[in-house]
């Protein structure tokens, strides 16, 4: 993912969706296992395995099963920290996980500083 890890708007099967959110998500549920790629690849429109994907994801990390992901809700920060591809809590950046998986070596350094 080269775009940074953080939903524009809330990832539902009522709502109406951003086609990147629904590809950051369903690549950072398929490094997971939580989401199989289809043959013909990811897309960017929602099916019904990518809500099947958030709702076992939801039900292994303890969180409420919904199928719903919200910007800044505990499933996005969930997905964010579990993923082999660590994002920043505090600005979003990529990162690997080294200094925290939480924050960046940058915002780590500057809070424990």
């Amino acid at each position: 993912m080269s775009e940074k890890y953080k939903l524009k708007s809330t990832l539902g099967r009522s709502y109406n969706v951003d086609p990147n959110d629904v590809l950051t998500v369903k690549k950072a549920l398929n490094d997971l296992g939580y989401y199989e790629e289809p043959e013909w690849g990811i897309t960017p429109y929602p099916d019904n395995d990518l809500f099947k994907g958030i709702e076992g994801f939801q039900k292994d990390y303890k969180l409420k099963v919904d199928g719903l992901m919200k910007p800044n809700g505990p499933t996005e920060k969930e997905l964010a920290a579990q993923s082999h591809r660590y994002v920043c809590t505090k600005c979003t950046a990529f990162h690997g996980g080294v200094f925290s998986p939480y924050f960046c070596s940058d915002c780590y350094t500057k809070m424990n500083s």
